[in-house]
């Protein structure tokens, strides 16, 4: 039976660091490891909010975020399984 570990470095995702949107605070690389897979998470940390029921919320902007971490990734080579989305 494999325990679920998560392993979070110290350091961004590779060729990210100068990932250039407004809402975009930070990018790193989570490894979560589960059932003998690892999945490799690209975590994005926004200024947005998350909440729908929170002033401010704006689907549209959080899209756009996913959109260019994700046109970023590709564009840097970066393989990934999933994107998540935290404030800070």
């Amino acid at each position: 039976m494999d325990a679920a570990v998560t392993m979070i470095p110290t350091e961004g995702a590779e060729g990210m660091q100068g990932t250039n949107h407004p809402h975009v605070l930070e990018v790193r690389r989570e490894l979560h490891y589960d059932n003998g897979n690892w999945r490799h998470i690209l975590v994005v940390i926004t200024d947005l909010p998350l909440d729908p029921q929170q002033e401010g919320h704006d689907p549209k902007g959080l899209n756009d975020v996913i959109q260019h971490v994700a046109n970023e990734a590709l564009k840097a080579r970066n393989g990934y399984n999933s994107i998540a989305v935290r404030n800070p």
